[in-house]
């Protein structure tokens, strides 16, 4: 029996290519089989080693995928496939082709691990988190069809929110000639009251399986970080300890610094990274507008930072840096929010 092999799997809703590769680089070749959970650990017991570790590219399977097989495995590695370079830009992207190319970056240590929740009710609370944000931007592109359907029609007054209430409705609705575009409009606005009662419903749930963690009541504490937003960053970080510092927080949170230099000249300008949760990012943002209103430790912050940069622009991304690295810190040590944290500098708000 072989001492390690390295395995990577490809799954699809119908079929999946399993590859295998030794420890020496030598590949084994590729086994395809229908999708089940049934046929994912017969092809790895059928592997005969005493240690198995086995990548899989994350996407819409890999959750499951990996909670099948990690019984059968020394470790799974779910992977980030848009750091597979080597994949995506390869003219040949085939599944079997795929998997070797996986077992290699395995067995060279040069796959992007990709993080999954420790147990269930984390990946529940996530899915909740996921759904509500769902229901939300389909709320949203609803109430622009709305407005930009009257304005097609020559009602171009349609600002502000009284177009949707059940009175402001009714008055613009007089307004349309056409008895078909009048319909439609009620369509929409009837699907528009369906998805907000679906997004309260979704809000609630988030926020009934967000009492299981005490660090949310603590985020809420932080002037303008509201109970929406505490609960989608405790969902999306899950635990703190998953970050080694605040930069790599900051990274994941679309807060990053791209810096690319080739001979020692920089290559471009220095701009935020891409790639990360958007949504993580716009939480931090909305905490600072939030903020601005007012006296609070936060607009403190903002305002020492302005004094010091001389730019509005470096001055808010600080503080947004900032919010979330309170969070970061005071959920990593389970502490208490102390306002202070953003006003002495010998509490970073890391650990």
């Amino acid at each position: 029996m072989r001492k390690i092999a390295y395995l990577a799997i490809d799954v699809h809703a119908s079929n999946s290519v399993l590859g295998e590769m030794e420890s020496d680089g030598h590949f084994r070749g590729n086994q395809s089989f229908t999708t089940s959970e049934k046929n994912i650990i017969d092809t790895l017991k059928a592997v005969k080693a005493k240690e198995k570790y086995l990548t899989i590219e994350e996407g819409p399977l890999t959750y499951w995928a990996a909670q099948v097989a990690a019984p059968y495995v020394t470790e799974v590695i779910p992977c980030d496939p848009i750091e597979n370079a080597l994949i995506y830009k390869s003219p040949h992207k085939r599944d079997k082709v795929d998997t070797k190319k996986l077992c290699r970056l395995l067995r060279l240590g040069e796959l992007n691990r990709v993080y999954h929740p420790e147990n269930d009710h984390r990946a529940l609370f996530k899915a909740a988190a996921k759904h509500y944000i769902d229901l939300r931007d389909q709320l949203k592109a609803l109430k622009q069809k709305i407005k930009a359907m009257y304005r097609h029609w020559g009602i171009i007054d349609v600002n502000g929110m009284s177009v949707y209430s059940p009175k402001g409705r009714e008055e613009f609705l007089r307004l349309i000639k056409h008895i078909h575009i009048h319909n439609q409009l009620h369509r929409l606005y009837c699907l528009m009251d369906k998805t907000e009662s679906m997004r309260e419903q979704a809000l609630k749930a988030m926020k009934r399986m967000g009492r299981k963690y005490p660090e949310i009541k603590e985020f809420i504490k932080i002037h303008g970080m509201g109970e929406v937003g505490a609960h989608i960053f405790d969902a999306y970080i899950q635990t703190p300890h998953r970050f080694p510092d605040k930069h790599k927080l900051w990274r994941y949170c679309r807060m990053g610094v791209t810096d690319r230099s080739s001979d020692g000249k920089q290559l471009g300008f220095k701009r935020l990274d891409k790639s990360g949760i958007s949504e993580l990012k716009a939480i931090a943002y909305r905490a600072w507008m939030v903020s601005m209103k007012g006296d609070n430790e936060v607009k403190r912050f903002y305002s020492e930072s302005f004094r010091r940069t001389y730019s509005h622009v470096h001055a808010r991304l600080n503080t947004q840096r900032k919010i979330l690295a309170v969070m970061y810190g005071l959920w990593k040590r389970g502490e208490p929010y102390n306002p202070q944290l953003f006003l002495d500098s010998s509490h970073s708000g890391v650990v």
